[in-house]
């Protein structure tokens, strides 16, 4: 009841373009005279109840949550139902019961919601999307991902390779894209998984992104290689 509640919330997300949101950002009205924050210390000092209560969980400051923010949540509570009763062939659990009876309107339902682009966050539902999405599909088994849901987000996944097509995805978004195609490729097949970004015309980005990525790992597989801060605070961990 949740989830179907939840999952079509982002369809209710008021209209709001990209340019609207950067400028209600950037609204030095927008922002004069509110309440001042820093992480864990200077609301929740203004409380009463003294030091012991300082600190990020002890901090009451709330709003109500947006439609787009309930869908959000609801893709992965709907990870959790996958990975806890995945119905796969090769299940020995008695307590299976969710069948695609039951998921299949719901990921089509979540298909269609992510489609949706008249609002900013959008993007970054995608994002998440993308994110769960193999673990889904792990939960699932191959030949059940791969015969009845893969198609349902096969087009979102390939406007969100690459940036070509001007829809204006953020680099995270792509980064989401690009490596959820790869982990639904080692589950499914990599043939299996261009030929249907083939069959609707995405094969050279998959094949693009599959070799940044392939770069990407050589890279941080080389001895003596800068993979990152561990921390912004710390220096750059070095592979061994």
């Amino acid at each position: 009841a949740v989830i179907r509640k939840s999952l079509p919330a982002a369809k209710d997300q008021p209209p709001m373009s990209r340019e609207e949101y950067k400028k209600l950002q950037n609204d030095v009205s927008a922002h004069t005279g509110n309440q001042v924050y820093s992480c864990g210390s200077l609301a929740p000092k203004l409380r009463k109840g003294g030091a012991g209560r300082i600190g990020c969980s002890s901090c009451v400051v709330d709003r109500p949550k947006q439609p787009w923010e309930a869908t959000d949540g609801a893709i992965y509570l709907l990870r959790e139902l996958c990975t806890r009763f995945p119905n796969r062939d090769d299940t020995e659990r008695e307590d299976v019961i969710l069948g695609d009876n039951i998921l299949l309107p719901l990921m089509t339902e979540l298909a269609d919601v992510a489609r949706l682009s008249h609002y900013p966050q959008s993007d970054d539902l995608r994002t998440t999307l993308f994110k769960q999405l193999p673990q889904i599909a792990e939960a699932m088994g191959k030949r059940r991902f791969k015969g009845l849901y893969l198609d349902l987000f096969i087009e979102l996944l390939s406007k969100n390779l690459d940036d070509r097509h001007g829809t204006g995805a953020s680099q995270l978004s792509i980064h989401a894209a690009g490596q959820c195609c790869e982990e639904i490729a080692k589950l499914i097949g990599f043939g299996i998984m261009r030929g249907r970004l083939e069959a609707i015309g995405c094969d050279d980005a998959f094949d693009s992104v599959m070799e940044e990525r392939k770069r990407e790992q050589a890279m941080i597989a080389t001895p003596g290689h800068f993979i990152g801060a561990f921390s912004p605070f710390g220096p750059p961990v070095v592979s061994s």
